[in-house]
């Protein structure tokens, strides 16, 4: 299938939920180390506390990069499902490299909740959080970071 978003969906775009989930992370103690926005290189977020360490990969709900025949459009549950899927490689590239605690950061819309539901059982298991963003920069995880 590869409709767009439907239109109560939130188009946020990566930039936002990078934002987002950085502020999360401060009023939750965490330091922010290092961040990347989507047209920059590096780890989308680097935040420590105490002697914890997060690597944090995000993504948005829509294209954010001008010039491009999709900017400003939802993306594809298609194109939504193969962004899942790179972050979710990163994830678990960290966790297995025991690098630092993996996380993920995804706009709360259907299509990022029906990609990630089949799998969280795993990401809970492994202790990887997911960070969901509302169109308000609202952040909700699961599970609960601690």
């Amino acid at each position: 299938m590869s409709e767009a978003a439907t239109p109560g969906d939130a188009l946020l775009y990566e930039d936002e939920v990078v934002r987002a989930t950085m502020r999360y992370l401060e009023m939750n103690g965490w330091t922010i180390e290092s961040h990347a926005l989507a047209h920059q290189h590096g780890d989308d977020i680097v935040a420590t506390r105490g002697d914890e360490r997060l690597i944090v990969e995000a993504k948005g709900a829509g294209s954010s990069k001008e010039g491009t025949r999709r900017f400003g459009q939802a993306f594809t549950r298609n194109q939504v499902g193969s962004h899942v899927s790179v972050a979710v490689y990163r994830a678990l590239r960290v966790w297995s490299i025991h690098e630092a605690a993996a996380g993920l950061a995804f706009p709360d819309n259907a299509h990022h909740r029906s990609m990630v539901a089949p799998i969280q059982p795993a990401l809970t298991e492994l202790g990887i959080t997911v960070f969901w963003v509302n169109i308000d920069g609202q952040v909700s995880t699961d599970p609960a970071l601690v």
